[in-house]
């Protein structure tokens, strides 16, 4: 509508302009018709009313002459009532003229003869004026003479002057009908262009109604929106705190080891986050596993709420005691004055707790026990378990961590490493290893996650988390992750595979490695085939930067999808400002989903709370049918885990690619 009135108003412009030229041209003519009239009068008629004029006198001098001369006329000198040069101008100006509506050779040839004439006219009239003052008795025959050149030139004038008339007053009326017409055109296309912008105005008129009308709608339509958006907020905060309250709860129970109801690791990471040094005690019974794979799980189970009961019996209830994994405890001291107290209690507690009785029906054992302690030390749980491994692998059952402990042991470890890890890059032996995930809906398997992997020399696959940390602290963890981003592009590029890559905080707020990641994705015509999992963690404080990171990405193409969520850092009001695609459930709530309902519940919720934001969810941990069951009747979309498929190299995949959907590649720590 809005393109059809303008090209009517531009059309009424056009009309208007074109009859303002027309009426500008019968103007600009008509004043161009007087001037012509002006030099028409002024240098064509004048000299030839001057010249007739001159001719006159000339005769009328001539004819007094004719008159008896008396000895007293004779005497009197008669001249000529010109001058000559004033004539020859006359026939230069005449010849000069421009004349528009003539046949300029025609008018030159008529001027030219009209000249020669009067040239002849002077000469006749020159000799009679001479004959009568001599008295020349051939003055009859002179006179007829000049009576006839006088008479044939008048009428030579004469002609010329109603010739010029004639042929001016045809043009001058040619002229007028022409103007005339240009003025009637351009009035009759005014009159019109101004009906048509009458009826135009009309109907904008109504237009301008119609849009008041519904400007009046839209501003009733947005309050209406305004409140159903307050409803919305309402709704989404009021369910954003029950999740919370949730998530809490959820936590809460999971913060405790649901086999010896004491702290897990995780309340003991809490813990210790809010202390910048502490003394940390481990304990950790030997051989463990032994006992566990000759006598079965339930056994081991027992054995260690056996333990746990015996250590709360030993250790004072001034300390918290955490369940970290397995059959390994913790306690701690934050407090640095206190350090030196701690210190001496740790002496006593391992006299009490180096070994444990336990009997059942298969007989009275005594088990050993290993202690690691660090006093007073940042990192302390590195430092403390650095020695607990002292502790396991020397005859002592307690070892405090000492400096020399890392130049034995840790510095030993991480200068072998580094060599590997060093001669691994340079000879690209770090390869992506590629982990099924199936679509719960049909259970065929739909994408792959890549992890990392490196191949030593002797050919011995190790997992990251042997490597990954030590490769950030020799800064060779850029040229992991673009060996790794690199090979899954030509993965996706050669075989059209559906790829995920992992990224941490680090990955995203590394500049060179946020502009190669850009720059490779502008080079692709594949990058749709892409999905980048993002690391879930209290390092993603900057989420401004990683919502322009996003943003950029999905450019072109790639998705989003947010990794472990419901680790414990969980915002999800800022995750789905970050508008992702995808949230992959953290495993320690589906590896127990089959047998703890606190975990299944919070699952549930998230998976509703996706739905409600159209994010699709993928569980992570999937190690068996009974988990997976559950799984797919809480309605995730996609599982991943060792019962679907453990990691495999890119040559399995592409035999299983025959057999599969397209897939998609993730490059992450090791999952179950």
């Amino acid at each position: 509508m809005t393109k059809n009135i303008s090209a009517r108003f531009l059309i009424i412009f056009l009309s208007f302009f074109i009859s303002g030229a027309f009426l500008i041209d019968s103007i600009l003519r008509s004043m161009e018709l007087n001037r012509h009239v002006e030099r028409y009068n002024e240098q064509i008629l004048e000299p030839l009313f001057k010249l007739g004029l001159l001719l006159s006198e000339l005769h009328h001098d001539a004819m007094r002459t004719l008159i008896p001369i008396t000895k007293e006329a004779l005497k009197v000198e008669r001249r000529l009532p010109y001058n000559h040069e004033e004539i020859s101008k006359q026939f230069t100006s005449l010849l000069s003229n421009d004349i528009a509506f003539l046949d300029r050779k025609t008018y030159e040839a008529q001027i030219l003869s009209l000249k020669n004439e009067w040239k002849v006219f002077e000469k006749k009239h020159e000799k009679l004026l001479k004959s009568l003052k001599k008295r020349d008795k051939r003055l009859e025959h002179l006179y007829s003479d000049y009576l006839f050149t006088y008479t044939n030139f008048q009428a030579n004038l004469d002609a010329l002057k109603k010739y010029l008339d004639s042929h001016f007053n045809d043009f001058i009326e040619n002229e007028k009908k022409s103007i005339t017409n240009t003025f009637y055109l351009a009035a009759v296309l005014a009159v019109s262009t101004l009906v048509l912008l009458f009826f135009l105005l009309q109907e904008v008129n109504t237009i301008n109604r119609k849009l008041k009308k519904y400007l009046e709608e839209r501003e009733d339509f947005q309050k209406r929106l305004a409140e159903a958006n307050r409803a919305l907020t309402d709704y989404s905060e009021k369910l954003e705190d029950e999740v919370k309250r949730r998530t809490e709860e959820a936590l809460d129970h999971l913060m405790k080891n649901p086999l010896t109801k004491f702290p897990n690791r995780l309340s003991f990471i809490k813990k210790l986050g809010e202390f910048p040094t502490a003394s940390i005690a481990l304990f950790n019974i030997d051989h463990f596993r032994s006992y566990n794979d000759l006598f079965g799980a339930k056994v081991g189970d027992r054995i260690i709420q056996e333990y746990a009961a015996y250590l709360r019996q030993t250790i004072p209830y001034l300390y918290e005691i955490y369940h970290l994994q397995g059959d390994e405890f913790a306690i701690v001291e934050p407090n640095k004055k206190t350090s030196g107290t701690f210190q001496a209690m740790m002496k006593q507690v391992a006299q009490l707790v180096r070994e444990f009785h336990y009997t059942d029906s298969n007989g009275n054992f005594v088990l050993q026990v290993s202690m690691g302690v660090a006093i007073d030390e940042e990192q302390a749980l590195n430092k403390a378990d650095m020695a607990l491994r002292q502790a396991k692998s020397s005859n002592e059952s307690l070892v405090f961590y000492s400096e020399a402990l890392i130049g034995t042991h840790h510095y030993l470890e991480n200068i072998t490493m580094t060599k590997v890890l060093s001669s691994a890059i340079k000879q690209k032996r770090i390869v992506p290893y590629f982990q099924a995930i199936a679509e719960t809906s049909s259970g065929k398997i739909v994408k792959y996650e890549v992890l990392a992997r490196l191949i030593d020399e002797e050919g011995n696959v190790i997992p990251p988390g042997q490597f990954m940390q030590l490769a950030k602290q020799i800064k060779l963890y850029e040229k992991i992750t673009k060996s790794i981003f690199e090979k899954a592009m030509d993965a996706i590029e050669k075989y059209g595979l559906h790829l995920n890559v992992n990224l941490s905080a680090d990955d995203i707020h590394h500049l060179p490695i946020r502009d190669y990641i850009i720059d490779r994705l502008a080079m692709s015509q594949y990058s749709d085939h892409l999905t980048l999992e993002l690391l879930e963690s209290e390092e993603t404080k900057n989420y401004e930067d990683v919502r322009a990171f996003i943003q950029r990405v999905k450019q072109y193409g790639v998705k989003i999808a947010i990794d472990d969520f419901g680790s414990g850092y969980s915002n999800f009001a800022k995750i789905l400002k970050l508008r992702i695609d995808y949230l992959k459930i953290d495993g320690s709530f589906i590896s127990k989903i089959d047998t703890d309902p606190d975990s299944k519940e919070f699952v549930e919720i998230i998976q509703k709370l996706a739905k409600t934001y159209d994010i699709e969810t993928v569980a992570e941990y999937v190690s068996s049918e009974s988990i997976y069951r559950e799984v797919r009747a809480i309605g995730i979309d996609f599982a991943q885990g060792y019962h679907i498929s453990k990691p495999k190299p890119l040559e399995e995949i592409l035999i299983d690619n025959t057999r599969h959907t397209p897939l998609s590649v993730g490059f992450k720590r090791d999952t179950g």
